[in-house]
């Protein structure tokens, strides 16, 4: 009779051959691919804390005028935002932001924003410098202030030398 339970593996080796397979077990390792418990707080600290650190420029009064400096952008009171916006929290630190204050044709702030454009230049990513170059290109040769001209022109000699 000791010859009969030889060939069947005892329950002992049953449970272990299941503990080593890898339909068994993974508990442990679902438990270390679990995320944070609460991301999406979490995402919110983390954008309380960078606009803490962005000092005026993080405050919701900052984003509502922002935005209506985007949405009066090619009508009569862009002007007047424009020159509200750079009086209470000075230039803007976008390009495409930038790019549109250069529309305002005043001449103090299309200068300011050239030296801006000075500034960040090297920063900037390939897309920005690119259109920040055709920007300033096309104010050298079509705006109607003389003065504009000459200083679109001398920012773009100044941008491309720079960079190369």
């Amino acid at each position: 009779m000791g010859d009969y339970n030889d060939d069947k593996p005892s329950w002992r080796d049953i449970d272990r051959r299941k503990d080593k397979s890898r339909h068994y077990g993974r508990q442990e390792k679902t438990a270390k691919r679990e995320g944070p418990k609460n991301r999406w707080q979490e995402g919110r600290v983390r954008e309380a804390l960078d606009r803490l650190f962005m000092g005026n420029k993080g405050t919701p009064e900052h984003d509502k005028l922002y935005k209506k400096l985007h949405s009066t952008y090619g009508t009569e009171s862009f002007l007047p935002t424009v020159t509200k916006y750079l009086t209470k929290y000075g230039l803007p630190d976008d390009t495409g932001t930038l790019i549109l204050i250069l529309d305002t044709k005043e001449e103090e702030i299309v200068y300011s924003v050239f030296e801006k454009f000075k500034e960040m230049y090297t920063t900037l990513s390939s897309r920005h410098k690119e259109d920040v170059r055709r920007k300033l290109s096309i104010m050298s040769l079509t705006d109607k202030s003389p003065a504009i001209r000459e200083r679109a022109e001398a920012t773009l000699n100044l941008i491309e030398n720079s960079s190369q």
